[in-house]
């Protein structure tokens, strides 16, 4: 008996040595290095193919943050475009298949992930695959279960990375970016994060994984995911490896002239500081690891993505980036799914919990920031309008005709349609009656939209010249 008891003492005092070494091997998935930084490589705006296509429409989608809530009105609008048809050439087309670049954040990702990685099959099943799915249940099955606690103790795993697992079985199959490169079924999509040590953007471009060193095409679209909706407190930073000096990468020369530069306008100030950020990865002793969290914490409507890189590269090369030249209209769709700010805490004096802290934190710094957002976008396009006109008229040819459809839930005409949405929370899961709210308050702001109106009216009147025409 005194041997037996003995040796399950052993055996326990082993499994515990096991469990304890166990965690020290659980590691969250490491980004590869870069080789060799080549120009026109990878998954990069300079190397996609974003040919405006038979309708010569360039046309952005951004897709903000709001978890379930932003995946259904973004989803929405995808439904409506796909309903929505125009002729040219004689040959009939859908709006849906002129998407050319789609930014996301946060839960706006997941939906900009899927469309870019899949293509046509996300108006097929993405509502089964998530929108109909109690998918913040799973994420909360996977946290408490006792398989996964030895792994949550490990300073190398998180809840992000179980995050992760659970958007790869959901939704992306363990697909990287090479992948979505490579298949090319839908637009190209750009997922955004926020950098926790500066607070800025941080894209998962190759672009940007240029500045570590390190390659894009063999890093998971989930983590990529997973990052930009790691709201804080709720799902642990996700964290990349930095390799910068290994690859021979050089700061492009425009970026090295901001820095050395004096800003005497806004637009250089905002250069000037963009290009500082960027030359920060460069000091690979001073940061060798880059910690993501939320997207939305620093641009919740991705909206400073094109903003950054006119900033940066300068308007002439984003024009050539995006073949604005060979477009004769330029679309800009920005769904917005913020909602109202919950002010119910002011009416209690006991101290806020922990849930109505986590809320504080995720949805103040985007209600405060995304109206400006939306007001230096709105100055932004109208800017980019008077100078397609000017280069217009200097090369006497038609000017690029420029489309700003925002579809905002602040944009509902009935006031009890409009709060009952605004009022929806944040989170991974919605029932199913609002999921449906939701996509058909897509389709009634498009409805309602004056510029996507004058988009399909000049679309009509396209087909109505070339018959003539003919």
């Amino acid at each position: 008996m005194q041997s037996l008891s003995r040796f399950w003492h052993a055996l326990f005092i082993a499994c515990i040595g096991l469990a304890v070494s166990g965690c020290s091997l659980v590691h969250y998935r490491v980004n590869d290095p870069l080789p060799l930084q080549q120009t026109d490589r990878g998954y990069s705006v300079a190397s996609a193919n974003l040919d405006p296509g038979e309708g010569r429409i360039f046309m952005v989608m951004m897709f903000s943050g709001g978890g379930a809530r932003s995946a259904a009105l973004g989803y929405g609008v995808l439904e409506e475009f796909a309903r929505n048809r125009f002729v040219n050439n004689g040959k009939a087309m859908r709006l849906f298949d002129e998407v050319d670049l789609v930014y996301g954040v946060s839960g706006g990702s997941i939906l900009a992930a899927y469309y870019g990685l899949h293509g046509d099959d996300v108006l097929k099943d993405f509502d089964s695959r998530f929108l109909s799915m109690d998918f913040e249940d799973k994420i909360v099955s996977r946290v408490i279960s006792l398989s996964n606690q030895w792994r949550l103790t490990s300073p190398r795993f998180g809840r992000s990375d179980l995050l992760e697992e659970q958007l790869d079985e959901a939704l992306f199959d363990k697909a990287t970016f090479g992948d979505m490169a490579r298949q090319r079924k839908g637009p190209l999509v750009i997922i955004s994060a926020t950098d926790m040590s500066t607070g800025s953007r941080f894209d998962f471009m190759q672009e940007t994984f240029n500045l570590i060193c390190s390659d894009l095409s063999t890093f998971p679209i989930a983590r990529a995911v997973a990052a930009s909706s790691a709201v804080p407190l709720v799902f642990s930073p996700v964290t990349l490896w930095n390799y910068a000096g290994t690859c021979g990468y050089q700061l492009p020369e425009p970026v090295q002239k901001a820095i050395a530069s004096t800003p005497r306008t806004r637009m250089e100030a905002a250069s000037r500081l963009r290009s500082l950020e960027m030359q920060s990865y460069l000091d690979r002793d001073k940061r060798p690891y880059i910690h993501l969290l939320d997207g939305g914490l620093s641009d919740n409507l991705s909206i400073r993505g094109l903003l950054d890189m006119e900033a940066v590269m300068g308007s002439d090369e984003v024009r050539r980036d995006f073949r604005l030249d060979e477009a004769n209209k330029f679309v800009l769709v920005v769904v917005n799914a913020q909602n109202d700010p919950d002010h119910s805490i002011d009416h209690s004096a006991d101290v806020p919990g922990f849930r109505e802290v986590v809320r504080a934190i995720s949805d103040i710094p985007i209600a405060r920031y995304t109206q400006e957002s939306e007001r230096v976008m709105q100055s932004a396009f109208e800017r980019w309008r008077d100078m397609a006109k000017v280069d217009a008229d200097k090369e006497g040819r038609a000017p690029l005709h420029m489309y700003y459809i925002n579809v905002t839930l602040k944009n509902l005409a009935d006031e009890v349609y409009r709060n009952a949405l605004l009022n929806v929370p944040t989170s991974l899961y919605l029932p199913r009656k609002t999921v449906l709210e939701l996509r058909q308050a897509a389709t009634q702001l498009l409805q309602d939209s004056p510029d996507f109106q004058r988009l399909l009216k000049d679309l009509a009147a396209q087909r109505s010249n070339t018959t003539t025409a003919q």
